[in-house]
């Protein structure tokens, strides 16, 4: 009695998928780090809208328009923190949207921290400065990939265009080396 193998399900198999570009990949991890920083923050500020959990008194408010942390913990929790976490995972499911995902959760980062800039005047830190940096990296970054992977979709076979991209990307980091 002779048994076949079944062949393995493709869908489960992913071998196919060429590897990630350096760059796809450090712009995602700065994606994460981004969006669980930002989640736990959010919620944070969501569940202790009075700052307590996080010793953040709302006197720190004056001048804006809220009078405590609620809708700043929602925008924290739903932009910044799931935002990027959506940008990563379009990295890791290789869509071609990937880069501007990277583009515009760096940017959302950049302007998050200058309204809290503008906003919380004398109440500033060295996080600020670390957070300008950190979105305009992912911006930078999310640039960069573009411009070294991206070509315009419009050929007659999608699927095989965006598969170039990465053997390309892939070939440009082995050389790299």
């Amino acid at each position: 009695m002779q048994t076949t193998a079944k062949p393995a399900d493709p869908r489960i198999n992913r071998t196919d998928k060429p590897p990630l570009p350096r760059i796809a990949r450090v712009t995602a991890g700065l994606e994460v780090l981004v969006g669980v920083g930002a989640m736990f923050g959010g919620g944070a500020l969501v569940l202790g809208p009075d700052g307590h959990l996080l010793s953040m008194p709302t006197s720190i408010l004056a001048g804006s328009p809220f009078h405590d942390y609620l809708i700043p913990g929602l925008i924290l929790f739903s932009v910044i923190g799931v935002g990027p976490i959506v940008a990563a995972a379009l990295t890791l499911l290789r869509a071609s949207i990937a880069p501007y995902a990277a583009i515009a959760s760096g940017a959302a980062l950049i302007g998050w921290i200058a309204i809290e800039m503008v906003m919380l005047v004398n109440w500033g830190s060295l996080a600020w400065s670390f957070y300008l940096l950190l979105g305009a990296s992912i911006v930078g970054a999310g640039l960069w990939w573009r411009s070294t992977t991206w070509q315009p979709l419009h050929s007659a076979n999608r699927h095989e265009a965006h598969h170039s991209n990465y053997h390309s990307a892939r070939r440009d980091d082995l050389m790299a080396h």
